[in-house]
């Protein structure tokens, strides 16, 4: 498994026809920090760059990541079958 430490950095939303929103676009980037000693400079020292971009339709998980929350991403492996 590899672990990502992100901040959101947008939460563009999108409504269909009558109004409802349907779908968010959700864009994060790596953390980064210039400040000796801090936690995320360490973070930064091994995973120094990146972005992630992704939409969100389910609707039970519209309007849980915001702007400026600092999230983990874990990649773990798997086949091209699985669910």
């Amino acid at each position: 498994m590899l672990r990502l430490k992100m901040v959101v950095n947008t939460v563009a939303r999108y409504a269909n026809s009558a109004g409802e929103i349907e779908s968010e676009e959700i864009t994060m980037s790596a953390v980064t920090s210039s400040q000796e000693g801090a936690a995320n400079k360490l973070w930064a020292k091994w995973t120094p760059c990146g972005q992630l971009k992704f939409t969100v339709n389910n609707p039970s998980a519209l309007g849980k990541v915001l702007p400026g929350q600092f999230l983990y991403v874990d990649l773990t492996l798997t086949d091209k079958d699985s669910l």
